[in-house]
């Protein structure tokens, strides 16, 4: 699909030569996004261990894997969203989650850290509806979102 800036991004479930890029793109993604903890909490291997029993789907401009979603289709749950940094603002964290939502039937539920304003800005500009999360232990505070469209 072409985007605002003429470049044209695909949307593809992810190979596994696929997988060094992304947990590239999701080391700095989430030591960006969650600047509260020090750096070095974050390694390379934790894209394997948070992906590993998901659905991923990557989005693509001239080969180069910019950003990837992971999905559990059994929970309806979108886990990650993560787009190279260099990639922000111009369409591909849209485009993926239109594709989740569309492999999803159109309803799914995705958490994001309370203290994630951006991310939180991005959802709900987008159509997620904060909801009340289930009791969870989970060590950071968490916003539950859902989205629901027919068709």
């Amino acid at each position: 699909m072409p985007a605002g800036d003429g470049f044209r991004i695909v949307i593809r479930m992810a190979r596994a030569t696929d997988a060094p890029r992304c947990a590239e793109i999701f080391l700095h993604g989430r030591r960006t996004a969650f600047s509260w903890h020090p750096a070095d909490r974050f390694g390379l291997d934790d894209y394997y261990d948070c992906v590993q029993e998901d659905e991923v789907m990557v989005a693509e401009v001239d080969g180069l894997v910019v950003g990837f979603v992971s999905i559990d289709e059994s929970e309806r749950f979108i886990h990650n969203l993560f787009i190279d940094a260099a990639w922000h603002k111009r369409g591909i964290g849209s485009a993926l989650l239109r594709e989740a939502l569309a492999l999803l039937q159109g309803s799914a539920q995705l958490a994001c850290a309370a203290r994630n304003a951006a991310a939180r800005a991005f959802y709900e500009h987008k159509g997620w509806t904060p909801v009340p999360p289930p009791p969870s232990d989970h060590p950071e505070p968490l916003v539950l979102y859902r989205m629901s469209r027919a068709g």
